[in-house]
């Protein structure tokens, strides 16, 4: 499999687990509940790998590894910013349970 088509897959799955995380988080907003279970799941899986993904495609942009293409970087800022948003929806969901409590 090609590089390319494996950023390709990458993304798709990034995207899948936003949505995903999304459809929990609009579920915390309508006052359903969470178990403790699936909350330390998101918060240790989830959380820890996105931000060392998006910590190495931070170096990764900021030129750490080289010099990058125009469709790296193009590639690499898509992954900078959907981890980004992967992470503060995680964060919300962190923050709306911890508020139940």
């Amino acid at each position: 499999m090609s590089e390319h088509k494996k950023s390709e897959n990458t993304l798709k799955e990034m995207e899948q687990e936003r949505l995903f995380l999304e459809e929990i988080n609009n579920h915390l907003e309508n006052n359903e509940t969470i178990s403790k279970d699936v909350f330390d799941r998101f918060s240790h899986e989830l959380r820890t790998p996105i931000a060392v993904i998006k910590a190495y495609a931070d170096m990764i942009l900021d030129g750490k590894y080289g010099e990058l293409t125009p469709l790296q970087k193009e590639k690499f800022t898509i992954v900078e910013e959907n981890t980004a948003l992967l992470i503060d929806t995680i964060m919300n969901m962190i923050y709306k349970i911890k508020e139940r409590k």
